[in-house]
């Protein structure tokens, strides 16, 4: 499972800032790569939920895993051999998006279950991910400055082969006893401390759709270079690290509700202060240690919550609504949000919005806690 997340992360941490300059390379105007990197969170709207749901009524997850991994290798080929056709790279990164948009949510169900579904030692797995993702990031700019980013897609290939043969050593789930098929999961929302939760979800994703679109940029206008902001970026990657490998101790002593409120209320002063930073480095860096309580802190208590209120039978379905609802629906919602105020407003504006989004998000916590404890206690009149 470790051995799963370093690689497919080593694949997102070697897409995610190098697709769009092979796209340039090739040849495609800006407007032409926007449209192209759209289809990313459009994918994340509906794939997750479609793999999902056919992983639970799956007799193997990793099949479906598999499955993933060979469309996506698929659609690697269709990029390399597209040329500069905007119609066949739009085709190749459709399916390529839709094919990797349910890979993390399979593979979050196989790691809880693989885990004993202890928070603890499913973010000493999932630390191996954030590993991968920096080394994705820092190893292979080097790389392509040698051999020329043409050869993204042959390298991205090679990672998602070791992806591929992961998937071959991934344990397997106890084969489900036969019985009737637990309930839609759209039922489970009319619970209103699941619905909270997955509004605060929307609500932190879109907060942070506004920082993982224009951090950079934002690092820019202030008057750093391209070197000092991978290295920023860094930091914050680093103490991502650091927070997966240690939380344990904080889900043995306190709730992964009362976590996830924390780590939420953190985003909010976190994305305030990149507004208010004006540039100073010292404030920015504080802000990027910030990332291992608003990533590091609220991802594993997020999944602990997932795990806690979905059986194993739905577990990859309720992964997928986590994904649909915050990475597509918040991150699309967000990044569209955000470019208005900041080209209305000024980008300092677009933080502070952030800011205030993740202050909302802090209301669906403290609201969805109130529910969780009133369910409880229903509970414990009729037993």
């Amino acid at each position: 499972m470790r051995a799963f997340f370093l690689c497919y992360f080593l694949f997102v941490g070697t897409l995610s800032p190098y697709l769009t300059l092979y796209l340039n390379e090739v040849g495609l105007g800006v407007a032409a790569i926007g449209l192209v990197m759209s289809l990313s969170p459009a994918s994340r709207i509906i794939g997750p939920l479609a793999w999902g749901w056919l992983a639970d009524r799956s007799d193997s997850r990793n099949s479906v895993q598999r499955a993933c991994t060979l469309i996506s290798l698929a659609a690697l080929i269709g990029l390399w051999v597209s040329g500069a056709e905007l119609g066949w790279i739009m085709l190749a990164c459709a399916v390529l998006f839709f094919s990797t948009s349910g890979q993390m949510p399979i593979a979050e169900a196989i790691a809880l279950e693989a885990s004993g579904h202890d928070a603890g030692r499913y973010s000493r797995m999932r630390v191996w991910g954030s590993i991968g993702f920096i080394v994705g990031v820092i190893a292979t700019g080097p790389l392509f400055e040698a051999a020329g980013i043409r050869w993204l897609p042959g390298w991205l290939m090679l990672m998602m082969l070791a992806v591929l043969a992961c998937t071959w050593l991934l344990p397997e789930a106890p084969r489900r006893p036969a019985g009737p098929r637990p309930a839609p999961l759209w039922k489970a929302l009319r619970d209103p401390a699941k619905a909270a939760f997955f509004a605060s979800a929307f609500l932190m994703l879109y907060a942070h759709s506004v920082f993982y679109t224009f951090f950079s940029l934002y690092l820019e206008e202030h008057g750093y270079g391209k070197g000092a902001i991978g290295l920023i970026w860094a930091v914050g990657v680093v103490a991502e690290i650091a927070m997966f490998y240690l939380q344990r101790p904080l889900f043995v002593r306190f709730s992964a509700l009362s976590l996830l409120g924390f780590s939420v209320a953190v985003a909010a002063i976190r994305f305030a202060l990149v507004g208010a930073s004006g540039g100073a480095l010292w404030l920015l860096l504080l802000t990027q240690l910030l990332h291992a309580i608003t990533f590091g802190l609220h991802h594993t208590a997020s999944q602990a919550l997932l795990s806690r209120w979905f059986g194993a039978e739905r577990q990859a379905s309720a992964q997928a609504l986590y994904v649909t609802v915050g990475y597509g629906l918040g991150g699309m919602i967000g990044g569209l949000g955000a470019s208005w105020i900041w080209a209305a407003i000024s980008p300092a504006a677009a933080f502070y919005g952030a800011g205030a989004v993740a202050a909302l998000g802090c209301i669906a916590v403290w609201w969805c806690v109130r529910a969780d404890r009133k369910g409880a206690a229903s509970g414990a009149r009729m037993a």
